[in-house]
């Protein structure tokens, strides 16, 4: 049987080759995009894997004497600066011996007056004025960091030479005598291997498909010569071994096919951010496991499926030929979808519960099945709805069709269905959280640098022992220089005395925190009412006041949703007294020039650098605009939404494959009734017509369906993060991954039209 099936494969003329050629490319296909799938995996689990050397802790300075210091040691000073939008991971080091450790890819740490940089950083560096970026690092370039320090080929990263003495008198600095290598422990890590895990065997599911497609072709086509076959002696399991023969022909020719174009394009399947960061080109690649297994199982995978498309023909010779029309189905179908909406938007409305996260869960997953239930339903009820409007034999012959098996036609957009569902409820709740951080009365803040000075525990740029701020004679000096810049407005806050705070708030004051924990703390600050002039959002003085009294606890915060504007209301307290000489706690900049953003950040950088202390990071509180604040959340939102929309659009694949293999099918299924149709005088445009009425209709109703559930669902997500803020609409990569999706089904569906074509021809009006 298998010479027979062979021969029949080889040898049986245009029909046959032509069948070959469509397995080949259909398992090429497939086995392309789950390589590059298994290739990203690899190359996400390099950098996840990589040596964390910015995780080393550093020792307090304390316990170390800078007059005998250990030779195996060094001072260390980790931070992250800013640049437009892009952070820069930033090392000062100092060594103490020849025996100090070194960063994987340096032999050896920079000497005083060198840095090190990463090729992205050098370029960096190149490209941009001085003023902007390269006077905040002190010393010339001396190397290039390999590739063993970097997380990617797009990575920022430079390491600064000091003398000892000059990194300890800078905050922040610790004395380290050994580098972790242990790698970066991230929440998103498991989120991210299970995506890529859900994305490979995802992946299973388009290319059965898609070897189901060309194999039902053929099949379906040749059913009823297998039954001929079964008449004249034929045994089943004979028909079976031909049928796998056939494709598992096809199919070792395109799995060596895919693998050769997996590896041409595999330069530019690195290029593809999937979490939001290049990775070098090199740690995209399967292992040689991986390769053996698609050798031998996509083979296996094509007979299975070649096998399952003949399973009419093994029930009896005659089987192909008995059909029946199945009930339709009934409103009920709609009951899980209705239960599991409700639950969920009751779950989520009372998200204060500590019942509701158990609720909401399997209520979501409850309206997924309610989804794919109600579906057949749904589309018999468009066939009846097209069958009321029909005015000619197009839309007659649709919805008869449509109503003979809804189940069948709605299957072949199930995948499509719950995309959309699931994209259109991740993008309204992603966009509505991601325009609530920077959109709105927020907007007027992305651009507006912040740095704050009053929560230092070391030593002052002007020297002074004070415990908050700068002093005002330095703080009057940085805010001239920053005015000096074009196009530059200050806001500046600062400290309120103590004494002032005592003498308005002390002793059952109205401000002064009590026994009654709702109590709101007394104000600690003070602005200008012409600074609040300069930035609206902070809110307005009451009438007559000069300066008032604030606590600006929200501008420091690391969520920009969680900051509450405006800080300053008419009611809060004026303040009376002179503010020149005060000391300076935060400075705000506001400049519609990104160029002179820079500028300033590294004039603040390197003539007043920010303080560091016990509330913020290691090498002190950087100076940052809002937008880039609310930038840190939204990448990590982001990255997950990318990896999301990637499982849907495998999901969109599968529709379109699913979607490919009913109509080409199917066409073939009917080509009897369709000659007969146009021998009788139908005209062919009349039949395109049908087609596309019968495949589109399903398609349209259920996506329609499944996003206006989606957005219901998101809506009540949407108010709780994003506080009230208005629902906005998903964004652009919603946009494309469904327009992607549907462009695909599009495209399937036209290219069936010739097929179509070429069946009714008057020269195939002959039946075996």
């Amino acid at each position: 049987m298998i010479r027979l099936g062979l021969r029949l494969t080889l040898s049986s003329g245009r029909e046959g080759i032509t069948r070959l050629i469509a397995t080949a490319l259909a398992v090429a296909v497939g086995v392309t995009v789950l390589l590059a799938v298994l290739g990203d995996y690899h190359a996400f689990q390099a950098g996840a894997a990589r040596q964390c050397w910015e995780c080393t802790h550093a020792a307090d300075l304390s316990n170390l004497s800078l007059a005998a210091p250990p030779a195996d040691a060094e001072l260390w000073n980790y931070s992250e600066d800013y640049f437009k939008g892009q952070t820069v991971e930033r090392l000062d080091v100092a060594a103490l011996g020849d025996k100090a450790p070194a960063i994987p890819g340096l032999a050896q740490m920079p000497g005083p007056g060198r840095y090190d940089v990463s090729p992205a950083m050098a370029a960096l560096l190149a490209g941009t004025p001085h003023d902007q970026l390269g006077d905040r690092f002190p010393g010339r370039q001396a190397g290039v960091l390999a590739d063993a320090a970097l997380t990617g080929p797009d990575e920022l990263v430079i390491v600064v030479g000091y003398t000892p003495a000059q990194l300890a008198a800078i905050p922040g600095t610790g004395a380290v005598d050994k580098i972790d290598t242990a790698p970066r422990a991230q929440g998103t890590t498991s989120v991210y291997r299970l995506g890529f895990g859900l994305g490979a065997i995802a992946m299973v599911l388009p290319m059965l498909v898609l070897v189901g497609t060309a194999t039902r072709l053929s099949a379906a086509r040749r059913e009823e010569r297998y039954a001929a076959l079964r008449l004249v002696g034929a045994k089943a399991r004979q028909i079976n071994v031909m049928a796998s023969v056939d494709a598992a022909i096809g199919a070792i020719l395109g799995t060596a096919l895919g693998i050769g174009v997996f590896l041409l394009i595999r330069p530019q399947v690195a290029k593809v951010s999937i979490t939001g960061a290049k990775v070098f080109g090199y740690t995209v690649a399967p292992t040689a496991a991986e390769y053996v297994a698609v050798l031998l199982l996509i083979p296996i995978i094509a007979a299975a499926a070649a096998v399952w498309s003949l399973r009419r023909v093994k029930v009896s010779p005659l089987g192909v030929s008995r059909r029946t029309t199945p009930p339709p189905p009934r409103a009920w179908r709609l009951i899980p979808l209705l239960i599991g909406a409700a639950l969920f938007v009751a779950a989520v409305g009372s998200g204060g519960s500590d019942t509701s996260p158990a609720i909401a869960f399997p209520s979501f997953v409850l309206v997924m099945f309610g989804l794919v239930i109600a579906g057949p339903w749904l589309t018999m009820k468009c066939s009846v709805l097209l069958a009321a409007l029909a005015k000619g034999a197009p839309s007659l012959l649709a919805a008869r069709r449509l109503a003979d098996n809804p189940r069948a036609a709605f299957r072949t957009v199930s995948g499509l269905m719950l995309a959309v569902f699931v994209g259109t409820a991740i993008g309204t709740i992603v966009s509505t959280g991601l325009h609530a951080s920077t959109g709105g009365t927020r907007a007027q803040l992305n651009d507006v640098l912040r740095v704050g000075y009053n929560i230092s525990d070391g030593p002052r740029p002007d020297a002074s022992n004070a415990n908050d701020g700068l002093s005002p004679r330095l703080a009057a000096q940085t805010i001239s220089a920053l005015q000096s810049y074009r196009g530059v407005s200050v806001i500046a806050i600062y400290a309120l005395p103590a004494s002032a705070q005592t003498a308005a708030h002390g002793n059952g004051g109205a401000g002064q925190r009590g026994p009654d924990p709702n109590t709101p703390p007394a104000p600690d600050s003070v602005i200008s009412c012409a600074a609040l002039r300069e930035l609206p959002v902070l809110g307005t003085c009451p009438s007559g006041a000069q300066a008032v009294e604030l606590l600006p606890a929200d501008l420091f915060t690391d969520n920009p949703l969680a900051m509450q504007f405006p800080i300053v209301t008419g009611g809060d307290p004026a303040y009376s007294g002179g503010l020149a000489d005060l000391r300076l706690n935060i400075l705000m900049v506001r400049t519609g020039d990104a160029a002179t953003l820079e500028r300033v950040r590294t004039y603040l950088a390197v003539h007043i650098p920010p303080l560091a202390g016990a509330n913020v990071p290691a090498g002190g509180n950087q100076p940052q605009t809002f937008g880039e604040v609310a930038q840190v959340r939204q990448a990590a939102i982001e990255a997950a939404q990318r990896v999301i929309f990637l499982m849907i659009g495998l999901t969109l694949l599968v529709a379109g494959c699913s979607l490919a293999v009913a109509m080409g099918g199917g066409l073939i299924e009917r080509k009897r009734p369709f000659i007969l149709l146009r021998l009788s005088g139908t005209a062919s445009r009349s039949l395109y017509l049908t087609v596309l009425l019968e495949s589109l209709l399903p398609l349209v109703a259920t996506a329609l369906l499944a996003a206006v559930t989606g957005l219901v669902l998101a809506i009540p997500i949407a108010n709780a993060l994003a506080h009230g803020a208005p629902l906005q609409l998903p964004g652009h990569a919603y946009g494309l991954t469904m327009a992607g999706g549907l462009a695909v089904c599009l495209a399937v569906i036209a290219l069936t039209l010739p097929l179509l074509g070429r069946i009714t021809a008057s020269d195939n009006a002959r039946f075996e």
